[in-house]
């Protein structure tokens, strides 16, 4: 059991349509995705009594249904202002993601001293494809310094958690 799990799921899409720019780019993503059924499966494997999970546009009323069936209620929809983003079919550019913070009851608590001093609305320009913004981790660090953590679907280490995920060598604390 981890007190917070934060989980990135690899949701099921694939890239926009050839470009000029770019034409010999695939449409396949350049990392294995997988299902809902398997999202849901892997995350019912990690028993936790908050759960902050990523979700784009495409996918953010079933990643809050897949946290309902594991009996999460919705506490916040945070906003990651990726301060540029993709424009598919060259309409609106899609600039942010999702961070959903999900909780078991009883919520637990917060450091005391980080009570109302972020706003849902983090900004961190985006770096690389599905990396996900430092500021996040910090975040969550700094709400829950002494509880126990883990990432799902991770593509590092970072020191104090536990990693899952197959881009990692090794599933540590």
């Amino acid at each position: 059991m981890y007190d917070v799990i934060y989980a990135d799921p690899p949701w099921k899409q694939t890239k926009g349509g050839k470009r000029n720019v770019r034409k010999n780019q695939g449409r396949e993503l350049d990392y294995p995705v997988i299902s809902l059924g398997e999202i849901e499966k892997i995350l019912k494997g990690f028993d936790g009594q908050t759960l902050f999970m990523w979700a784009i546009d495409k996918y953010l009323i079933e990643a809050h249904e897949i946290a309902n069936r594991l009996g999460y209620k919705l506490h916040a929809r945070l906003i990651w202002d990726k301060q540029n983003g993709v424009a598919p079919a060259f309409t609106v550019r899609y600039s942010h993601e999702y961070l959903l913070w999900f909780y078991k009851s009883p919520m637990a608590k917060i450091a005391k001293d980080m009570r109302g001093k972020l706003t849902t609305v983090m900004r961190e320009k985006a770096t690389k494809h599905s990396k996900k913004p430092e500021c996040a981790y910090r975040m969550i660090e700094r709400f829950y310094p002494q509880e126990t953590k883990v990432e799902l679907f991770a593509r590092n280490t970072r020191e104090g958690w536990d990693s899952w995920g197959n881009e990692i060598t090794a599933n540590t604390r």
